[in-house]
């Protein structure tokens, strides 16, 4: 991402915080700031008669004896539709002889901006950084991709279970407004076990107008499950990636056999499955060592690609998030296949469709995401395989390789004549190959020992 007039503004602020808080509290604080710069940043009218405008928080800024109440005044008025009157929100707000000095700059800053939705959006980004496994945000690039290949349509429920700051669903409404008009209704929903990530995706829904069910209180999608009763039909997913669960998980029923117990990948792919209406489809993230992995794991693969609910996988380029260098694949689920991709699974080689975006960071083109969801829409079965990007496999042939999915094996790779490199260009390149490899040890070890879990 390009340094922008936002961003610069956005980092000024963050420093002015970063003295005396906690990075995470100071991030918190700073985004809440630019979600009023959001919300309340608007003409007073019926529904908003007598609360608080952005200005007036700025004129305390500038002139107000303790910023730090005024902020968190203007903060509970424009959060009362949040499940707990958005108390939690409030108390996060530091004492004022902590922040308030640093704060009023802060907000100064903040009124400078001139797209806070967009500031919004590059906070989340940026901050994902100090995340670990992908917790709070998905790429937008990633994001795009899968709700283009799903397309949710007017009228359609959709779900996270692991929603983190809200990504898939504010980008399933927007993917609905900009293709049926801006009226258009989705419903939408959302778990995560995390209450602070929960409340991120709050703002960020409420920023735009957007409402969602976010669950109230102890929120955690697999253990207790207070959707039980309720399936959608569109589910996004980017979960932790091989996350390691307490035993309890494995105690409920599972339609595919318990899975592995020292990485809950395979929980959630059966939880996304379980959540589906009989005309339902999903996507969601994995890590590459599901596609491959022995025993439980394979067993459960087994009896996706028997049920005939797992549509397509897409491999993707290492390098797309910014917590990890580990190689993903997208999965597709689809409860009502069109007929010519019934009894088959679609394979997408997308490995080399990919853009640089800083040292050893790659991201996905707006024509990367086309081609990937062309590939997808178009499917027809094998008359349009094409070696080297795509290719339909029956389920006897995936039974015939032991239920390895791994889109590459399928495919193959492209054949590319190289280009004439610079020395530079060249160290990149075998520098970012060395992660990868260094990424592909860890998937191996992973794997050897949920072998070794297993016996």
């Amino acid at each position: 991402m390009e340094t922008s007039e936002n961003s610069l503004l956005m980092w000024k602020a963050l420093e002015q915080l970063r003295g005396p808080l906690d990075v995470q509290d100071a991030e918190q604080l700073l985004l809440a700031v630019i979600f009023l710069r959001c919300v309340a940043d608007v003409p007073e009218d019926t529904a908003t008669a007598g609360m608080p405008r952005w200005q007036w928080l700025v004129a305390e800024a500038d002139h107000g004896p303790v910023l730090t109440e005024a902020l968190k005044m203007t903060l509970h008025a424009w959060t009362r539709s949040y499940p707990d009157g958005g108390r939690r929100l409030t108390e996060s707000i530091p004492d004022h002889r902590v922040a308030g000095p640093l704060l009023r700059e802060a907000v100064r800053l903040i009124d400078r901006a001139q797209r806070p939705l967009e500031l919004y959006e590059e906070c989340l980004e940026r901050f994902s950084h100090t995340k670990s496994r992908g917790n709070y945000f998905t790429p937008r690039p990633l994001v795009r991709l899968l709700v283009d290949l799903l397309a949710p349509r007017p009228g359609e429920r959709v779900f996270d279970p692991a929603c983190g700051s809200g990504g898939f669903l504010v980008e399933s409404a927007r993917h609905v407004r900009e293709h049926h008009g801006p009226q258009t209704v989705v419903e939408l929903a959302g778990r995560d076990i995390n209450p602070r990530a929960r409340q991120i995706a709050w703002l960020n829904l409420t920023a735009r107008g957007l409402e969602a069910d976010l669950g109230e209180g102890s929120v955690d999608s697999l253990r207790f499950d207070d959707t039980r009763s309720t399936t959608f039909d569109v589910v996004f997913a980017n979960p932790p990636f091989n996350l390691k669960h307490s035993d309890d998980l494995w105690h409920r029923p599972w339609r595919y056999g318990q899975p592995p117990r020292n990485n809950a990948n395979f929980a959630w792919v059966q939880h996304v499955v379980s959540k589906l209406t009989s005309r339902g489809r999903a996507a969601m993230l994995l890590p590459d060592g599901a596609t491959f992995t022995a025993g439980a794991a394979r067993q459960i693969r087994a009896g996706l690609v028997a049920d005939d609910v797992l549509s397509a996988v897409v491999a993707l380029p290492a390098g797309l998030f910014p917590h990890t260098a580990i190689k993903s694949s997208i999965w597709i689920f689809n409860r009502e296949k069109p007929a010519e991709g019934r009894g088959q699974v679609l394979f997408i080689n997308a490995r080399e469709q990919e853009t640089p975006a800083g040292q050893r960071k790659r991201t996905l083109s707006e024509d990367d995401i086309e081609r990937i969801v062309d590939a997808y829409r178009s499917w027809g079965g094998s008359d349009q395989d094409k070696a080297g990007w795509c290719r339909s496999a029956s389920m006897e042939e995936i039974a015939a390789r032991e239920f390895n999915l791994d889109a590459v094996g399928y495919v193959g790779t492209p054949t590319v004549e190289p280009a004439p490199q610079h020395a530079d260009q060249r160290v990149a390149e075998l520098t970012h190959e060395l992660f990868e490899h260094f990424a592909e040890a860890a998937r191996l070890e992973d794997q050897l020992r949920d072998i070794l879990g297993e016996m």
